[in-house]
Order: structure tokens, then C-alpha cells, then sequence
């Protein structure tokens, strides 16, 4: 619903409250599907205060026996202020809602969520190589090239040149060097730079057009509190892995 419509549908719930019974809604509100349906939340919400009205009523009766203002003024008052707190509550929820499940996709998550790997916390012998040092000068292409000439190749190599092509958005490269190192360690029984390459493997499904993949690497991440990259991934907002997961579907 565009957010000129708001103040429409607002005034059009205050006459009703005011007891003027308007036919319908404004045509500008009934030609758009979005303001039909946010029309129905309103009638919902408005069910919803009339039920707790009902409720209180007997104590606002009480309460207000001793006041000058005859009780049944002071009742429809605090009933009619309710409804519109709450119409307004509704709506303002609904366009909040709305530009949320807009706003959050792949990228907006990757942005928001993805910090490229510090080789300061490399595990190894405490060497450093030609291929390490330029990782460390953030120089991916030759990252890259270095990776393609060295005939030896390992999990930690797999993953450098992974972390390179993923800030080279070149990310289906990028999700087979991840999947090299875990194929890698399942043949050697071995768990090094596995955890790394899981979550990072996450961030390259996400930008390859892959959320479901992506998010069932974080479902397994979240999930495992001795992962190394156990709080990084507890921190990710649920509302948008949720909003991811619907979009996927």
C-alpha cells in the first residue's frame, strides 16, 4: 500500500468510530488490493479492542461512578480512543512490514553480515608463503594466479584462493574452492579451515542465487555452539534469514 493512502484509511476508521457509517471506502483505497487488505487488519484490530472493552467495561463502570461526566460518555471515549490507537498501530505495522520484506534480500544480507577472513588467524606451522602474503595484501588476482600455478594443493590453499575469488565476486569459483577444502577433509579425516570454508561457503551460495543452500549452512552453524563461527552466525537477524527463506521458496 503506498504510504499516501495511510492518512485515507485512518480517517475514513475515525468517521466510522464517530458513528457517521460511511458506505464504503474512498475509491482510491478500494482500486488498490494492498489498502483492501490493510482494511481488513483494521476490522481485526478493531474486533480485537472490542473484546477487551467488553471486558474492562465493568471496571470503567466502577472506576468511574464518582466523576461528573456520565459513565457512558467516559466508556465510548476510551473505547472510540482505543480503536484508533489500534487502526493506527495496524497500519503503521503493516507499511513497517511491508518495507522490511521488500528491503532484505542476498545482497542486502551479505552486506550487512559478511567480514572478509583475517589470515591473522591462520592455523599452520607459523610460515608464510608467497600465496599467504599476498592474501594478506588483499591482492586477489594474484592470489588467484599463484593458487593455479602450485601443483601441491591443500585445504588451506583451497580456502585462500576461495576468500579471493569470493571478493572477486566470482562466486560459483568461489563455492567450488570451499567445496575443496570440505571434500578434502572428508578424505583426510581432518577438520582444518572446515569451519571457515562452511560460512563462507554460506556467503558465496547467497550471492550464486543459492539462499536455500545458504541457509541451511547457517541453520547448521547456528545450531552448533562449538563452531568457530558459532556467534557470527547467531547474530544474523532471524527476521531476515525468515524473510530469506520465504523469498527461496
Amino acid at each position: 500500500m503506498e504510504k499516501q493512502n495511510n492518512p485515507l484509511i485512518i480517517d475514513h476508521f475515525d468517521k466510522t468510530l464517530s458513528g457517521e457509517a460511511p458506505a464504503g471506502l474512498p475509491e482510491a483505497l478500494t482500486a488498490d488490493k494492498n489498502a483492501a487488505a490493510e482494511w481488513e487488519y483494521l476490522k481485526l484490530a478493531v474486533e480485537a479492542v472490542q473484546f477487551a472493552a467488553i471486558r474492562d467495561r465493568e471496571a470503567h463502570a466502577i472506576s468511574s461512578s464518582n466523576a461528573g461526566k456520565p459513565q457512558g460518555a467516559i466508556v465510548r471515549s476510551i473505547f472510540r480512543n482505543g480503536l484508533r490507537i489500534a487502526a493506527m498501530l495496524v497500519v503503521t505495522l503493516g507499511v513497517a512490514s511491508a518495507y522490511k520484506y521488500s528491503s532484505v534480500n542476498a545482497k542486502t544480507v551479505f552486506n550487512k553480515y559478511y567480514t572478509s577472513y583475517d589470515l591473522g588467524t591462520v592455523r599452520g606451522d607459523g610460515t608464510r608463503d608467497s600465496l599467504e602474503e599476498a592474501y594478506k595484501n588483499k591482492d586477489w588476482k594474484k592470489v588467484v594466479g599463484l593458487y593455479n600455478n602450485e601443483a601441491s594443493k591443500n585445504a588451506k590453499y583451497y580456502f585462500l584462493a576461495g576468500m579471493a575469488d569470493l571478493e572477486l565476486h566470482q562466486y560459483p569459483v568461489a563455492i567450488e574452492q570451499f567445496e575443496a577444502v570440505l571434500s578434502e577433509n572428508a578424505k583426510n579425516h581432518d577438520n582444518y579451515f572446515k569451519d571457515e570454508a562452511e560460512y563462507f561457503l554460506a556467503f558465496s551460495y547467497l550471492m550464486n542465487n543459492q539462499s536455500g543452500k545458504a541457509l541451511q549452512l547457517l541453520s547448521k552453524i547456528r545450531g552448533h555452539k562449538d563452531h568457530l563461527y558459532y556467534p557470527s552466525a547467531k547474530q544474523m537477524s532471524e527476521i531476515d534469514l525468515k524473510i530469506l527463506d520465504l523469498k527461496s521458496k
